[in-house]
């Protein structure tokens, strides 16, 4: 007994965490990604105010509409709510493994009725019973000391994998509001396309009447009429198309945010008398460089996690090739009758250390720690292809807003050249110096570029959503976190 406390300093002071400590790896980034998306503010000609706010980046659109869908897809999408649930099952695991770290004990209490058999080999023993009584109460406690630092590794992967999870969540978020911002631009366009071609084919059956009045005068041949009508149902087969894919998107809306079909017609309609646009957003992007990505986006975020998780299972893996050492003991009653459990010659007790070695088993061990070291280079390239994926998801939105917008102010320039054609063609087919080619082809054109123009415009709206979901918006988080980046010059 006097020996115990002695084992027990001389094993504290003998603890040490085996396997490597974990280190944020420093990430050294090129120096032409060093530079502001700044410019890309003067380029397209946005207004010079207050950069935006990238975890509400869809206010920047001005569209209510957008606005609610994405609110709404955030408190009910299932997907987010799965990965609630993931980090509540986190939790626990990390409450566990704290608990695994300290001393246990448990008290209880029983009862025993014992018969003896009296046709034994040696049968009871003079002045013994046939039967007997046993009641015992205990209290026991054992301490597996963490000499090896196994304990504190568990805890520290149990921790980093609540942080995994935590990023989890917010990458969700992030890729959630981009989908719905991508799905709503994309329905908008659509809509802005079938009025242009409603429009058309207006225009269409004006044309038609006057082609069947210029054939009842004997001006022209039938065949213009019988062109005339081709084009009409040409166009209203058009229509019926994009109301085909239109429905889609609506239906894709729905899902992402989790309500029944039907629910969000009556946001999504376009209300008689107003004019529908594409949304365009509007706000400086700000000084975002890649040094600030790596801090926000979550997906590179929890990759960082991960490994610092999987490096903490290497230290797991080592510590089972060293000795476990254990402290036990119990303390409790026991009496034949229950009158005498309370006495104090009823006391019993019992206390010392134990040791185990593992033996032949060293190989096995040795195999499980490489097994834990390949899991760290499989996370630590995991992260670096997550930082890579991010640095080239900013690199291609910039890019397509910028392409985007010269096809968009080309085909402005091109619209005017068409209306000037559609109006020529007109004339002289009316003068009688033109066939009717002429002008279904300067319509083609002109209708053709319109709808070229609603894509270019979507276009441009949704390679900002792009951009800023590649930069990490969407969730509220700080970005400051334990991912770091080292730029220089020289990198």
């Amino acid at each position: 007994m006097k020996r115990l406390p002695l084992i027990l300093m001389f094993s504290t002071l003998g603890c040490t965490a085996v396997g490597p400590d974990y280190e944020v790896p420093d990430l050294q980034l090129a120096a032409d990604h060093q530079a502001p998306l700044d410019e890309l503010d003067v380029l397209f000609g946005r207004d010079q105010e207050d950069p935006l706010d990238l975890a509400t980046w869809w206010s920047a659109f001005r569209d209510p509409v957008l606005s609610e869908l994405i609110e709404s897809a955030v408190n009910s999408n299932f997907d987010l709510r799965r990965a609630l649930a993931r980090i509540a099952e986190a939790e626990a695991v990390l409450g566990v493994s704290q608990e695994a770290d300290g001393p246990s004990a448990e008290a209880g209490t029983s009862y025993t009725r014992t018969g003896i058999s009296e046709n034994t080999q040696f049968g009871l023993f003079p002045g013994q019973n046939r039967e007997s009584d046993d009641y015992r109460a205990s209290l026991s406690a054992s301490w597996e000391l963490d000499l090896w630092g196994r304990a504190q590794r568990s805890v520290e992967a149990a921790e980093a994998d609540l942080g995994a999870r935590i990023e989890g969540l917010w990458a969700v978020r992030v890729s959630l509001a981009g989908q719905v911002a991508d799905a709503y631009l994309r329905l908008r366009e659509l809509q802005v396309r079938a009025g242009i071609a409603r429009a058309n084919i207006t225009v269409l059956e004006k044309s038609v009447e006057t082609t069947r009045a210029r054939v009842d005068a004997g001006l022209v041949q039938e065949l213009d009429l019988l062109r005339s009508r081709t084009e009409l149902e040409t166009a209203r087969a058009g229509v019926a198309g994009l109301d085909r894919i239109e429905a889609m998107i609506v239906t894709e809306l729905g899902l992402l945010g989790s309500v029944e079909p039907g629910r969000l017609n009556q946001l999504l309609e376009v209300k008689p008398g107003v004019e529908l646009t594409i949304p365009s957003p509007l706000g400086r992007i700000g000084n975002a460089v890649p040094a600030d990505l790596l801090r926000r986006r979550p997906d590179v975020r929890a990759a960082e996690r991960e490994l610092a998780a999987q490096t903490a299972r290497v230290g797991i893996a080592t510590a089972d090739l060293y000795p476990s050492l254990s402290l036990g003991g119990s303390l409790g009653l026991q009496a034949a009758l229950p009158e005498n459990l309370i006495k104090g010659t009823s006391l019993t007790h019992s206390i010392g250390p134990s040791l185990s070695l593992p033996l032949f088993s060293g190989a096995g061990l040795r195999a499980n720690i490489a097994a834990a070291d390949a899991r760290v280079d499989q996370a630590l390239i995991a992260y670096q292809a997550s930082v890579l994926t991010a640095l080239h998801e900013v690199d291609s939105a910039a890019t397509g807003i910028a392409l985007e917008a010269r096809r968009l102010d080309a085909l402005d320039r091109a619209a005017g050249e068409a209306e000037r054609s559609l109006a020529t063609s007109r004339t002289l087919y009316a003068e009688g110096l033109s066939n009717l080619d002429a002008v279904l082809d300067a319509r083609r054109a002109l209708f053709a570029i319109e709808d070229a123009r609603a894509q270019a415009r979507s276009g441009v709206a949704r390679a900002h959503v792009d951009l800023y979901r590649a930069l990490g918006g969407g969730w509220p988080g700080d970005p400051k976190g334990p991912v770091k980046a080292d730029v220089g010059p020289d990198a």
